[in-house]
C-alpha cells in the first residue's frame, strides 16, 4: 500500500484546501466572527471606551485573516496537485485518480461533520463504507510493468 500514499494524500490535501476556503468565505464560518469578536474585546480592553474605537480596524483584521486563509488554500492546492501528479506516476492514472477522489470525498465529509455540524444520513455512511472498501481493494493492487 505504501506506493499509493501520494494519491491518497492528494485527496486529503484537496479536501483540506476546500475546508480552509470554507473557513475563510462561508457566512456560517466561525473564523471571521471569532476574529472580529476577539478584536473588539481586545480594543475595549486597550482603549477603554467605544468612542475611542477605530471603526475600520476590526473589519480590516478580519479581512486580513480571510486573505491568509485563502493563501493557505492556494498553497494546499499546489501541494495537492504536486502529490496528485506524483501519485499518478506511482500508481497509474486510473488507480491514482480513484484513490484521490475517494480520499477527498471522505475527508470533505469528515471536515463537514466535525467542524460545520453537517447532518449526514445513514445511507451516506453505507456509501462511504463501500468507498472505503473500494479504496482498500485499489490500494492492494500491484502494478505490473512490462520489460
Amino acid at each position: 500500500m505504501s506506493i499509493h500514499k501520494r494519491s491518497i494524500m492528494s485527496g486529503v490535501l484537496g479536501a483540506t484546501a476546500s475546508f480552509v476556503a470554507k473557513l475563510a468565505l462561508a457566512p456560517e464560518s466561525p473564523v471571521p466572527s471569532a476574529v472580529d469578536s476577539f478584536c473588539r474585546d481586545s480594543l475595549m480592553l486597550q482603549l477603554g471606551s467605544p468612542e475611542n474605537h477605530i471603526p475600520w480596524l476590526c473589519p480590516a483584521i478580519t479581512l486580513v485573516t480571510r486573505g491568509v486563509c485563502l493563501l493557505c488554500m492556494v498553497m494546499l492546492n499546489v501541494l495537492m496537485l504536486s502529490s496528485f501528479l506524483d501519485g499518478m506516476n506511482e500508481s497509474g492514472s486510473v488507480v491514482g485518480t480513484a484513490l484521490s477522489t475517494a480520499a477527498n470525498f471522505s475527508s470533505s465529509a469528515f471536515y463537514g461533520i466535525l467542524f460545520f455540524q453537517e447532518n449526514v444520513p445513514v445511507s451516506w455512511y453505507m456509501g462511504a463504507s463501500l468507498i472505503a472498501g473500494g479504496m482498500y481493494i485499489l490500494s492492494s493492487v500491484e502494478l505490473i510493468t512490462s520489460s
